[in-house]
This record gives structure tokens, C-alpha cells and sequence, in this order.
């Protein structure tokens, strides 16, 4: 099955289940100390049923190593022609890959942990407050801001 239709099939209520996707696609999961300067890794690994396997800085908060996965998963869907040695991505979300790719796994993760359909669901349900929509779907009230912000775009 696609990447895209495995994410989809998953974003039926918030907080998307990024681990279910991860079963589904096949990736190997590890959260582990990276150090303060990664924010997370994808490599292709022989041990993992997709042949790729994502890291993730466990000492990141929550919501962070939920973004950071959904980015992860995102070069999975987009790049994984592109992945060799593995892209390790720094806090900022950048890597050996050029700024388009990264503004994609950007793009993607945030598609995929707040789908539109959803977002503007449980707005309506909520009352647009970005903080209380960001502890629904598990990410940063900043990163629900801009996503609202989007909507009324």
C-alpha cells in the first residue's frame, strides 16, 4: 500500500496515531538521546520490514518528537529514493537534502498531523482556540496557530 493511503487511512480523529502508521509502513521506531543539535533521523536499515528505520531525540518534548516523526515520515513518503546513508535532520529541520525537500517533510508533517478536514472540524467544535485544538492534535500551539491562520487564508 502507498505511504499516502496508509497516513489517510489514519486520519480519521485527532491525535493522529503516527505510530500505527509507522507499523503500517513498515519503519522501526527508536527514541534515543541525539544529542541537542538532531532532531531526528531516517536511515535505510535491513532490520525494518520497509527497510528504513527513523530516530527520533528522546529527550525532545512531546509534541516536538510527534513533529519530528511526522517529518520523518513525510522524507519516507517523499524521499526515500533520495536516502543512502540516512538524512539526519537538525533542529531547525534541515539536512544534507536541499531546503525544498525539507520545506516538503515540512509541508507533509504538518498535513499529517493536522489534516484541514480535521482541523477545521474540531475548530468548529471548539471554538477556534488554538491552544485547546493544539492539546487535541498533540503539537505546539504555535504550530496550530499557523495552521489556523492558514485556514482563514
Amino acid at each position: 500500500m502507498e505511504p499516502f493511503e496508509v497516513i489517510a487511512r489514519y486520519q480519521n480523529k485527532p491525535p493522529v496515531p503516527l505510530d500505527r502508521i509507522c507499523a503500517d509502513l513498515g519503519l522501526r521506531i527508536s527514541y534515543v538521546n541525539l544529542g541537542s543539535d538532531v532532531a531526528g533521523q531516517i536511515i535505510r536499515d535491513g532490520r525494518s520490514h520497509s527497510g528504513y528505520s527513523i530516530f527520533i531525540n528522546s529527550t525532545q518534548h512531546p509534541n516536538r518528537q510527534r513533529f519530528t516523526l511526522a517529518h520523518e515520515i513525510a522524507h519516507f513518503a517523499l524521499h526515500r529514493d533520495l536516502i543512502e546513508s540516512g538524512i539526519i535532520d537538525d533542529t531547525m529541520y534541515r539536512s544534507s537534502l536541499s531546503d525544498v525537500y525539507e520545506v516538503q517533510a515540512n509541508k507533509m508533517a504538518a498535513d499529517i498531523l493536522m489534516p484541514i478536514r480535521l482541523v477545521k472540524k474540531q475548530r468548529d467544535l471548539l471554538g477556534g482556540d488554538a491552544g485547546a485544538l493544539a492539546r487535541v492534535f498533540q503539537v505546539s500551539q504555535a504550530s496550530m496557530q499557523i495552521r489556523l491562520d492558514g485556514l482563514r487564508a
